[in-house]
């Protein structure tokens, strides 16, 4: 018997499953501290969010707390194994216009980390909220399993990660417009969708792409990446050895043989 709780925090609705019912409230909170302590360093919407420090810089080293340094390091190993597609760069960067040409544009490649000190070049401005939440999904529910000796399904947004041992039957969780899927233990899944457009869609053009991976932040990334390759989504898709479901705008749909 799996119980669940779902609330809204940092613009994302939140869900908890466990594999034991009494396990529910302590698992709740847990998520919560989880959730609070990624909030407290790398949301912008919040003046006292460490980031903001990184962003000031302007080309000066920065020291940063373990946290931060762990969030960095998973949003630019994402923005590598997706050639840059996930970039932890903001995308309204500063005018070039007011960039004195000695200042090249800032690339992800040149942010550079060295223990707990960060270097982020002149005119860059850090946005890893996405990969933060992927990142704090597949920690959350590690912390849950391993406290509470359960089994554990978190989702933020569209990012889900399970942990521990799974309830009889697997996890079965909903793929938009598809139905349910079986996740086994330690296996997570994220999807990404495609923002309206006005003209007709062009077969190239997915809607929605679902991806599951051995981790959130990998799962997340790698949706992400396939949603902007068009038709090269497939075979990238496969090359990586992933797990997915891609239907176009048209609503043609394409699975991966192991889905």
């Amino acid at each position: 018997m799996v119980s669940v709780e779902k609330w809204k925090v940092w613009g994302s609705v939140v869900e908890v499953d466990v594999t034991e019912g009494a396990a529910l409230p302590e698992a709740t909170t847990l998520i919560a501290g989880v959730i609070e302590e990624t909030e407290s360093v790398c949301d912008l919407q919040r003046g006292d969010a460490e980031i903001h420090a990184v962003n000031l810089s302007q080309g000066a080293p920065v020291k940063v707390s373990r946290r931060m340094s762990a969030l960095l390091r998973s949003a630019l190993w994402a923005a590598r194994m997706t050639d840059g597609v996930v970039n932890p760069l903001a995308s309204e960067m500063a005018d070039d216009n007011l960039i004195p040409t000695v200042h090249p544009a800032p690339s992800f490649r040149d942010i550079q980390i060295d223990d707990d000190v960060v270097f982020a070049p002149w005119g860059a401005s850090l946005d890893i909220t996405d990969t933060a939440k992927a990142d704090t999904v597949d920690r959350a529910a590690a912390l849950v399993a391993r406290e509470l000796e359960c089994g554990a399904a978190v989702r933020i947004g569209d990012v889900i990660a399970t942990a521990g041992h799974c309830p009889a039957g697997g996890w079965q969780l909903s793929v938009p417009g598809d139905g349910d899927v079986e996740l086994v233990n330690g296996t997570a899944m994220a999807t990404a969708f495609a923002p309206p457009v006005s003209e007709p869609p062009s077969r190239t053009e997915w809607e929605s792409v679902t991806v599951i991976a051995d981790d959130a932040l990998w799962a997340y990334a790698a949706s992400v990446a396939a949603l902007a390759r068009g038709i090269g989504a497939i075979r990238w898709i496969e090359q990586q050895e992933l797990r997915a479901r891609l239907a176009d705008r048209s609503g043609r749909v394409y699975t991966t043989e192991s889905w």
